[in-house]
C-alpha cells in the first residue's frame, strides 16, 4: 500500500466492537445487495478520512459494487433461490476496496491484493495502517452532539419482550436505510428462534 500518499485514517475503539458485532450477526440467510450497500455506506460515512482521493466516489452504488465484482475484488454472491445474497466476506471485501481506494491503490492492483485471502487476512488488511483512538468522533468538541446537548434516545415497546431504542440524531434517512435496519432486526429475531 502507498503509505506516503495515504490519507490518515483513525477509528474509534467502538469500530472494533462494531465489526465484531457485524461478524457475529446471523449471516446464514445472507443480505440483499441494497442492504449490504447501505450497511457499507453507513460505515464508510462514519469513518471516511477527511482527505480522500477525488477519483473515488464517496459511496458504493449497485453499479460500482458490481464493477469491483467484475474486477475480481469482491466475490460473486451466493444464491438463495432466484435471489443473490451476500455475507460477511462480501462486507469485508467491500470495506477493503473503499480503504484501498482511499489509500490511492490503483483499481488494477486491488484484485491482486485481495485474491486468495481468508476473512482473517481481510480483517488484518482492513486495520493495517489505521490508528485506533480511545474516543469516538462524536466525543470531540467539534461534534454537534457534544455542544451542550446530550444524546436523545426514544424508547418504544414494539412487542412482548421487544423494545426499540432510537438515537434521535441517527435516524434512518431513506427508504433503503429503513429496509437495511428492518433486515438487520429480522436477522436478529430469526437467530433467537
Amino acid at each position: 500500500m502507498i503509505e506516503s500518499q495515504s490519507p490518515r485514517i483513525t477509528l474509534p475503539e467502538s469500530a472494533l466492537a462494531e465489526l465484531e458485532m457485524v461478524e457475529n450477526s446471523d449471516w446464514s440467510d445472507g443480505v440483499s445487495l441494497s442492504g449490504l450497500i447501505d450497511w457499507i455506506n453507513h460505515v464508510v460515512d462514519m469513518y471516511r478520512p477527511d482527505e480522500t482521493d477525488s477519483r473515488s466516489s464517496p459511496n458504493f452504488t449497485p453499479r460500482s459494487f458490481r464493477h469491483y465484482q467484475t474486477l475480481g475484488c469482491i466475490d460473486s454472491p451466493a444464491r438463495s433461490g432466484k435471489n443473490a445474497v451476500y455475507g460477511f466476506r462480501h462486507y469485508l471485501q467491500a470495506l477493503l476496496v473503499r480503504k484501498l481506494l482511499w489509500e490511492r491503490v490503483p483499481s488494477e492492483q486491488i484484485a491482486s491484493l485481495l485474491h486468495g485471502k481468508t476473512n482473517e487476512d481481510y480483517k488484518k488488511l482492513l486495520f493495517q495502517g489505521i490508528e485506533i483512538v480511545a474516543r469516538d468522533r462524536s466525543d470531540s468538541t467539534s461534534s454537534p452532539a457534544a455542544i451542550g446537548d446530550r444524546e436523545t434516545w426514544t424508547r418504544t415497546v414494539v412487542g412482548t419482550g421487544i423494545e426499540l431504542h432510537i438515537r434521535e440524531d441517527e435516524l434512518p434517512r431513506s427508504q433503503t436505510d429503513i429496509e437495511a435496519v428492518l433486515e438487520a432486526v429480522e436477522r436478529v429475531l430469526r437467530k433467537r428462534k
